[in-house]
């Protein structure tokens, strides 16, 4: 319960908790634009992406109904699912590692505290400290760290830290020309 899920509706992603789980359905509160709550039809198709350590898991289904105020809810029966959408072929490696987040998309670029979390060859995890806008899937960044650590890469997952206000870890995938930075760090 109280867990994140990404839910897609009509190729829109929203962030929604997990509210209640039974044998074939979910409740998951209702997805927001804005203030304004979003309560789909019944026999909507929908599908949910939960994160967890060991990767994304996804499942398909259809809302059952939406329940309007004081707390809108969205009542998914599961379809088919959870499978495995992420799978890591190469080395990961778990990392406390402070550095520089430079948001080439924004401008100026400034630079925004981060934590590099984990480090694999394709691709990794930051925390983001008190970025400003938030974070967008698809927005290119510069990672710069200690000795000479400069990965390029491109944002490919966000997700709100409900814990901890103006936080943000997101998913980044790296360049093709950043993965031998990203190797030569693996192995050291």
């Amino acid at each position: 319960m109280n867990q994140r899920v990404e839910l897609w509706v009509a190729d829109r992603a929203y962030a929604v908790r997990v509210e209640d789980v039974a044998p074939t359905e979910v409740t998951l509160s209702a997805p927001l634009e804005g203030a304004r709550p979003v309560l789909p039809p019944s026999g909507t198709p929908v599908r949910a992406r939960v994160y967890a350590d060991d990767g994304a898991w996804e499942f398909r289904g259809t809302v059952t109904r939406s329940v309007p105020g004081p707390v809108e809810a969205v009542y998914v029966r599961v379809d088919a699912g959870p499978v495995p959408v992420e799978r890591r072929t190469g080395a990961r490696r778990r990392l406390s590692l402070q550095v520089a987040v430079r948001r080439l998309d924004r401008w100026p670029v400034r630079p925004v505290g981060a934590l590099l979390a984990d480090l694999s060859e394709g691709g990794g995890r930051l925390e983001l400290e008190n970025p400003w806008p938030e974070p967008a899937v698809g927005e290119r960044v510069l990672v710069v760290g200690p000795r000479s650590l400069n990965l390029w890469g491109r944002v490919v997952w966000v997700r709100p830290r409900f814990e901890r206000a103006r936080q943000f870890t997101v998913g980044v995938a790296w360049s093709e020309d950043s993965r031998p930075t990203a190797r030569r760090w693996l192995g050291s």
